[in-house]
């Protein structure tokens, strides 16, 4: 009876300490896996440089972009290409963040965005942005947002 409540004991200390060690590494393997989302103050920023370059370094490889009513951009090209004839249709653009909510894989950003057309004149606008991650890579890119004012000569 003495041996085997030492015995007993002795192996539910080894479960005990394997499973500690266990979740030791199981933490430690999920902590150098995940990786830190990017501030959404660089992301803006590279938004605003009006340089697609510069956004496609946070994006992945099949990244989804999705802006308003317009068709789903799917892959890095797409959305350099949708991005470029954007920001050719602008002469300048400045986000001013609201609000911010985020959880482990997901940031939605409430907005003000102000936009210089061409001809100088300015228009301010409503936007609503979520991006999704990846570790440290944008997946989606989705934004709420009416732009027709931007190309309305009357506003």
């Amino acid at each position: 009876m003495k041996y085997t409540l030492v015995f007993m004991i002795s192996l539910s200390s080894l479960i005990i300490s394997g499973q500690k060690k266990q979740n030791r590494e199981m933490i430690y393997s999920k902590s150098t896996v995940i990786k830190k989302q990017p501030s959404i103050e660089k992301i803006l920023s590279a938004i605003d440089s009006k340089d697609p370059n510069k956004f496609a370094e946070f994006l992945s490889e099949d990244s989804v972009f999705k802006f308003g009513n317009f068709p789903e951009e799917v892959g890095k090209s797409a959305i350099f290409k949708a991005q470029t004839d954007f920001y050719n249709s602008i002469k300048d653009l400045k986000h001013k963040i609201l609000r911010i909510w985020k959880d482990s894989t997901s940031t939605v950003v409430q907005m003000e965005v102000s936009y210089t057309r061409h001809d100088g004149s300015n228009i301010t606008l409503p936007v609503t942005d979520v991006f999704v991650f990846d570790g440290n890579k944008i997946t989606h890119t989705l934004i709420y947002m009416d732009i027709n004012p931007l190309y309305n000569k009357g506003n």
